[in-house]
């Protein structure tokens, strides 16, 4: 894959779904993908008030809210490419991807690198064009997902590569769970002063997402853990929390 080249022309935007859910709109001024539309409702009439053309849909994992609106998207708009991790299954056609495998948009002059993260779920992946980052619920802003079918130490280890990606990469996760994120994260270092500096940065902020892995890696305690120990109580404590 050749580097990241930035195009002016093209827009990152969210689209709100549920109570906190983030479904990701590239776009330029005629085409555009979506990434992990959980519902369809809010990407038909955003498509069709910027008068958009669909080309893919892009899918992290197989978690309901992540693909509730694949199946009416696939039939309303049925030339359309779907992209799913490998390892899942899906009620609907798509085309499996994994670990190192790249696609191109050429309508968005775009290229993504396939990054498999499992911890969240088995198969999780994320989608990475040397810039950005779209890692769904495994890397959230000053937090990780919970494990669900996956490991700790899989997420563990998932966590330790998007570390070692640059540290200009724009973190686009699915969920808006910052400010509770921080809060758990103050509760442990109260008086840690990135903490207590992006917190007052977003306080007047609905959207906080994207992050970039510098902050992360300053504020964010699951990617600061020491061990795979560690990770473990880190992790089942914030499920308590």
């Amino acid at each position: 894959m050749t580097g990241y080249k930035e195009n002016k022309e093209i827009h990152i935007d969210p689209i709100e779904a549920f109570e906190d859910n983030y479904i990701w709109l590239i776009r330029n001024d005629q085409n555009c993908i979506i990434i992990d539309p959980g519902i369809a409702a809010p990407v038909i009439a955003c498509l069709e008030r910027r008068n958009l053309k669909l080309i893919a849909i892009l899918i992290t994992h197989h978690h309901a809210d992540h693909i509730g609106g694949v199946l009416e998207l696939q039939e309303k708009y049925p030339h359309i490419k779907i992209f799913a991790p490998q390892k899942d299954k899906y009620n609907f056609v798509n085309i499996g991807l994994k670990n190192g495998d790249e696609i191109n948009i050429p309508e968005l002059q775009i290229n993504y690198k396939i990054i498999e993260i499992p911890g969240h779920t088995q198969g999780h992946i994320a989608y990475y064009d040397m810039k950005n980052l779209f890692c769904g619920d495994t890397l959230f802003a000053c937090g990780c997902g919970r494990i669900f079918d996956g490991t700790h130490e899989q997420m563990y280890d998932s966590l330790k590569k998007i570390s070692n990606l640059p540290l200009d990469t724009k973190i686009y996760c699915a969920h808006e769970y910052t400010k509770k994120n921080i809060a758990f994260a103050l509760s442990l270092n109260p008086n840690d002063m990135n903490l207590k500096q992006r917190n007052k940065s977003i306080s007047n902020f609905k959207i906080t997402i994207p992050s970039l892995l510098e902050e992360e890696l300053k504020t964010n305690p699951f990617l600061n853990c020491s061990s795979l120990e560690a990770f473990k109580k880190l992790r089942d404590l914030k499920d308590q929390y």
